[in-house]
């Protein structure tokens, strides 16, 4: 069982140790480094079931994108001296055969398997800046250039919001 405070904290009154700040904040790099790896082969998936050609682009974009994200992120490990650790991301696999299920599922028109995508993929970009916002804030608390990260973040928040206008467009 994990060990609980005596007392419940304040905001103000926790304070991490420099060395446990920096220990979160590779864990959380390794969760999206390798979170990244896996989507670009659920990408690669996804890419050929999807019918529509404007999604198909989306994801060859989302795809590259990725590639990007993925050698900034080895950018990243070289400038804090640290190499990638192999870690699970149970969570994003889920996900993402949970999505490859619900679009496979029999019946479904080729319409409704691409808006099945477009609502999966918001979600996974809906993650991805959740991580590169955590990754930005840890990095700003233990001194490292976060600076780093806008890149990786604003590529994350575009393409949601290009899933977004693309879901809308079919839908509305």
């Amino acid at each position: 069982m994990a060990d609980t405070p005596d007392e419940l904290l304040t905001p103000k009154e926790v304070k991490f140790e420099d060395h446990l700040l920096k220990k979160m904040f590779l864990e959380h790099l390794n969760s999206i480094y390798f979170g990244k790896q896996h989507l670009f082969e659920f990408f690669n998936e996804i890419e050929l079931i999807a019918s529509l050609k404007q999604l198909k682009l989306a994801i060859d974009e989302l795809r590259d994108d990725t590639n990007t994200q993925i050698r900034q992120m080895d950018e990243i490990y070289q400038s804090i001296g640290k190499q990638p650790t192999k870690t699970t991301v149970l969570g994003m696999k889920g996900m993402t055969l949970e999505a490859y299920l619900s679009v496979i599922r029999s019946g479904k028109s080729p319409l409704e398997r691409d808006v099945f995508i477009l609502f999966y993929l918001q979600i996974i970009e809906g993650i991805e800046i959740t991580y590169y916002k955590v990754l930005k804030n840890l990095a700003k608390s233990i001194g490292y250039s976060n600076t780093f990260l806008d890149q990786p973040f604003d590529t994350a928040v575009e393409n949601k919001f290009l899933f977004e206008a693309i879901y809308t467009e079919y839908i509305s």
